[in-house]
């Protein structure tokens, strides 16, 4: 099946730009895509958004229109209020000043994503013509609003703001927050016993309790579009089979606009049919590229179910090792086209949404003969870890000699620590936990 861009060995230099603008379409996500349709329908107007499919023939294990994901983008692009809409809408309920007011306005519009802010109060106090002491009484207003621990500076004082106001800031837990803080976060909990006179175990239930707040108030009102990735395919199980569904929502349709090329073609002016012979040629290399890049996309998709079949059956623990050459050999296309075209494209699967190119790792030798992917590796650490005994973590060589003895997995103490530093696991000090 030869679904990759480059079909001839040799090709016409008036060619390279319609061949450059194919390898871009091929890398772009969905919602590049779009971005690109739109600002070429600006500039050619002979293209328009028309009723026929896009791509009219697709492999037999696609099947376009996957109704449970029909309204996916409608449901993005749907309208939420912001945090600082959010916030805006408290202030008229306080009793500010003109001034007061302007402060707490500009505090607001320099809130960071996490609901912080960062910015040093002299410069707030420098933008807004007021003294530092006007500045923090503001700044005291501001973080008694919703969502709680808004108007944090750093994370210790978001923390201090929302045991507060809830009633469960004790003596004891405000003097290992303001005086003990980096030692609690990096669980040096035995100098904090030590020098504040509390039990290991009290510790460890300011520190649940702590788990329990929220690190992040302003993420409560991030947009929609922040928190979802939109997945190009959809593989679900039906009955025995794996079925990909192509995201219908990301299928763009283009036609001619007949209409407008008959009005030009009747009008008396010998520049016009050069211009709509070049406007159509345009239309037609855009409309192959995207046509080539579905088609390159529907093969590596269904490379993918053959080869991961194990994977969407079961999950990410049964993932298998797989170069994107190995891939490319297997539908018949370059190793360069795979890795363009898998660039910020996401299939959602049973088990989560997935990166295309999250498909594609590195093997490792087991104890015998056979391979296994790197990702496997990291699921069985993952799933030792979330079995261990709290009170007795498993430390780096005790998970490397039970991946050895209990899974065939024979790897280094080292590559074990990497390993887990990448799935963001705490050493077994860190982990341990007192009750």
């Amino acid at each position: 099946m030869e679904v990759g861009l480059f079909q001839q060995q040799s090709l016409k230099l008036s060619m390279s730009k319609e061949l450059s603008q194919a390898i871009s379409l091929l890398q772009y996500s969905s919602l590049d895509i779009a971005s690109f349709i739109q600002e070429q329908a600006m500039q050619n107007p002979l293209i328009d958004f028309g009723d026929a499919p896009l791509v009219t023939s697709r492999p037999s294990v696609y099947k376009q229109n996957a109704n449970d994901d029909k309204d996916l983008l409608n449901s993005i692009a749907s309208k939420q209020e912001t945090l600082t809409e959010h916030l805006l809408g408290q202030i008229v309920f306080l009793e500010l000043t003109t001034k007061e007011h302007d402060i707490i306005c500009y505090m607001i519009e320099n809130l960071d994503e996490h609901g912080y802010l960062k910015e040093d109060l002299m410069l707030v106090a420098q933008a807004c013509s007021c003294n530092l002491e006007e500045v923090e009484r503001v700044l005291n207003s501001l973080q008694q609003l919703d969502p709680i621990g808004v108007g944090a500076r750093n994370l210790q004082e978001c923390l201090l703001i929302q045991l507060e106001q809830s009633g469960q800031l004790s003596d004891e837990l405000e003097i290992i927050l303001t005086e003990y803080f980096q030692e609690f976060a990096y669980k040096k909990w035995s100098k904090i016993s030590k020098e504040c006179s509390i039990s290991l175990e009290q510790v460890q239930k300011y520190h649940d309790q702590i788990k329990r707040l929220n690190p992040r108030p302003g993420l409560l009102y991030a947009t929609q579009a922040e928190r979802f990735i939109i997945p190009d395919y959809i593989i679900k199980k039906e009955g025995d089979e794996l079925v990909a569904y192509a995201n219908e929502e990301l299928d763009f349709r283009l036609s001619v606009n007949d209409a407008y090329r008959q009005s030009l073609m009747l009008q008396d002016n010998h520049a016009v049919k050069p211009y709509l012979q070049e406007k159509y040629r345009e239309f037609q290399w855009i409309l192959k590229g995207l046509q080539t890049r579905k088609q390159t996309l529907n093969a590596i998709v269904h490379g993918l179910l053959e080869k991961q079949q194990r994977f969407f059956q079961h999950g990410p623990s049964f993932l298998q090792p797989l170069t994107m050459k190995e891939l490319a050999d297997y539908i018949n296309v370059h190793e360069s086209t795979v890795s363009r075209a898998t660039t910020h494209k996401y299939i959602q699967t049973p088990f989560g949404t997935f990166s295309m190119k999250s498909f594609f790792t590195a093997s490792l030798k087991l104890g015998t003969t056979e391979e296994t992917s790197v990702m496997t590796v990291k699921e069985l650490i993952k799933q030792l870890v979330e079995k261990e005994d709290k009170k007795k973590p498993l430390s780096d060589q005790q998970l490397t000699n039970q991946l050895l003895t209990e899974h065939d997995v024979k790897i280094s103490r080292r590559t074990v620590a990497k390993y887990r530093e990448q799935l963001n696991i705490a050493s077994s000090n860190q982990r341990k936990v007192y009750v």
